[in-house]
This record gives C-alpha cells, structure tokens and sequence, in this order.
C-alpha cells in the first residue's frame, strides 16, 4: 500500500508541475502497460506506467522513467532515461530504456508511435522491447 501512496503522489506532482500531458498505450511480450506523463517535446520529461496483467501473466506492476531527448525533430524524437519499477512478481527493477518515438502525421504531431528498448535488471539482466501509442494533450504550434 505504501507503493502506491508513493506512485501516487508522484504522479499528481508531475501532473501538476507540468502543464502538457501525454498518454501511451504499449505492448511487450505478455504484458500491456498504461502510461502517462509530462510533455516528450520537453528536453526532460517523465512517465509513469501502469503494468497490466492479463491470462498467461496475471502480475501488476508499476514504473516511473524519466528521459532525455536526445535528438528531437518535428518527425521524430531519440530519447534514453532510468526507469525504476516494482511488480508483484519481482523485488524491483531497474534500467535504461532508449526510445524512438515517430510522429507520422504532419498536421498532428501530438500523435506518435513509440519503439523502445530497455536493458534492464530484476533477478538477472534481461531486454524489454516495447511498441505503443502516445498522445499528447496540448495545442497544435
């Protein structure tokens, strides 16, 4: 319970320290995650993540990443971070997720599909792939 008072509480700060706000759905391997976050255009920006069991994994779990672009354009943005997340299954994990979030319509860039790789540790070294959806909550420039 303590967790998720602390997830909580993190989240309402990035939420209302930061006034544009994006939402993901991805999909790796046998878990689904719900994500939401500060702006990615920023230089910095931060997520957290919700991980959603299902039939072959019925586990939950929780992440919260913070990234840096590393090379933004108005197609796409390079991105790398920490990410910290804790699960029913595990005792916490750690790792560097690197994304490529291309924006595939010109006229609506608040759009994006998001490639991400993360090495990362919990028990043993493992790589997590990730494709999803984003989409940020903000008006067109």
């Amino acid at each position: 319970m303590k967790q998720a008072l602390t997830f909580l509480f993190i989240f309402g700060f990035f939420s209302t320290a930061f006034s544009q706000v994006h939402v993901g759905l991805y999909h790796g391997g046998i878990l689904s995650h719900i994500g939401a976050g500060t702006d990615p255009e920023k230089s910095f920006f931060a997520e957290a993540r919700l991980l959603a069991g299902g039939e072959v994994n019925p586990f939950l779990g929780a992440e919260i990443l913070g990234h840096y672009n590393l090379r933004k354009t108005t197609w796409y943005n390079l991105h790398a971070g920490l990410m910290l997340g804790y699960s029913e299954l595990d005792n916490g994990k750690i790792g560097l997720p690197m994304g490529f979030s291309f924006k595939p319509i010109a006229a609506h860039r608040q759009f994006a599909l998001l490639l991400e790789g993360t090495p990362f540790y919990e028990n043993t070294f493992a790589i997590r792939a990730l494709v999803g959806l984003r989409y940020t909550f903000r008006k067109e420039e």
